[in-house]
């Protein structure tokens, strides 16, 4: 899976959170529309906030609906002091 494309299996979950315990999160189709929803609820956040995004899959063997998720494909940090944003690619 290119993970800012789609698949016919895959899908991406993103949540994004601030120093208060206020967040966000969701569910997309690609990754780069996961990517922007997740910049968006950081950018609305204040304070010290965080953001992660998965590539997920519907397991198809489970007894019970059931997801596997993947490593996280992209990470979003604001720092407090100056509002910058930092991504980081991949599971660091």
């Amino acid at each position: 899976m290119n993970i800012w494309g789609a698949d016919q299996d895959g899908f991406f979950v993103w949540g994004a959170t601030d120093g208060r315990g206020r967040g966000s999160g969701g569910v997309a189709g690609t990754g780069l529309k996961a990517a922007s929803q997740l910049y968006a609820a950081i950018s609305a956040l204040g304070g010290d906030a965080v953001g992660s995004m998965h590539v997920v899959h519907l397991d198809r063997y489970a007894r019970q609906p059931s997801y596997i998720y993947g490593p996280v494909v992209l990470r979003i940090r604001r720092e407090r002091a100056t509002g910058e944003l930092s991504l980081s690619i991949g599971d660091d």
